[in-house]
C-alpha cells in the first residue's frame, strides 16, 4: 500500500514503528481532508482493507487527527577532534 499511497495528491509521508512482540503502528500524513478522502476511497486501498480484515488483522484502531503543532529535534554530530602534530 505504501507504493500506492505515494501517488495520492496531498500525501505527505508516513512513519512506522513495531515492537519485537509484533505490536505496530503506522502514521500517515496528508495535506488536508480532501487528500485523506482520496486515499480512503481508493478502490485498491479498499480491497486491501477488506483482505486485511479477512486474513491478517484480529483487530485494529484507526485515529484521524489534525496536527495543530509539531516540533522535532535532531542532535548535531560531535565536531571532529583536531589533533595537532607532536613536537
Amino acid at each position: 500500500m505504501e507504493d500506492l499511497v505515494k501517488d495520492v495528491p496531498g500525501f505527505l509521508g508516513m512513519d512506522h514503528a513495531q515492537t519485537p512482540g509484533g505490536l505496530g503502528i503506522t502514521v500517515g500524513y496528508f495535506r488536508d481532508a480532501d487528500a485523506l478522502t482520496r486515499w480512503r476511497t481508493d478502490a485498491e486501498h479498499r480491497a486491501a482493507q477488506q483482505r486485511g480484515r479477512a486474513e491478517w488483522y484480529q483487530s485494529y484502531t484507526l485515529h484521524v487527527a489534525k496536527v495543530e503543532r509539531s516540533h522535532s529535534f535532531v542532535r548535531a554530530e560531535d565536531p571532529p577532534t583536531v589533533r595537532l602534530p607532536a613536537g
